[in-house]
């Protein structure tokens, strides 16, 4: 009975940090009562950067170094870094800046959780939601938004490639499991 108690303790303890696994895939909550404030050494990067940031646990690794996922946001946007050992790597430019990723004004990480791939133990990359509006609708739900895009990361040689943006799960998981060619390397800076 008191092993029973202790399993329910465990499961119910690790639930809102990885909502679920299979053989796969590792899903990572982004809601906000998920996620934490990190650590000082992180904290100070980002508000030295008028950035906010809070941490949202993974219990998985990249090269057999700890994967740290981070929201951060803007005033008016938010998306997600990476921290591999001291090295932090931002898909800010992929999300506001990059022409051709832009489908709508002030994209923002969504709620919907991130879905980390896995193969042998090892993640090998990252799927998740933005969301914004849609640039041509009117509609009288002003500052909503209404419109979304899945982006795909993939963990290649010691860096963090953006492979693609797409519409469903089905395909980012297909993109990222072909092992699909980089499009670009995500910009990243070190810890001091």
């Amino acid at each position: 009975m008191r092993f029973a108690i202790l399993v329910l303790l465990a499961v119910l303890l690790w639930a809102p940090f990885c909502i679920y696994s299979n053989g796969n895939s590792v899903y990572v909550s982004l809601q906000t009562q998920s996620c934490r404030t990190p650590g000082d050494l992180i904290s100070r990067y980002y508000t030295s950067r008028n950035l906010e940031v809070s941490e949202c646990p993974t219990k998985v690794s990249v090269q057999s170094a700890p994967l740290r996922l981070f929201v951060v946001s803007s005033n008016e946007r938010s998306w997600i870094d990476l921290a591999l050992g001291k090295t932090i790597w931002s898909s800010e430019d992929e999300i506001v800046y990059e022409k051709e990723n832009q489908f709508g004004y002030f994209p923002n990480v969504s709620n919907a959780p991130a879905e980390i791939r896995m193969r042998h133990m090892e993640a090998t990359g990252l799927i998740f939601r933005i969301t914004a509006q849609a640039p041509e609708d009117r509609s009288s739900t002003l500052g909503a938004s209404n419109v979304s895009r899945l982006f795909v990361l993939a963990f290649r040689d010691s860096a963090v490639c953006f492979l693609g943006l797409v519409r469903n799960n089905t395909t980012a998981r297909n993109l990222l499991d072909s092992d699909a060619a980089c499009q670009r390397v995500l910009k990243s800076e070190q810890l001091r």
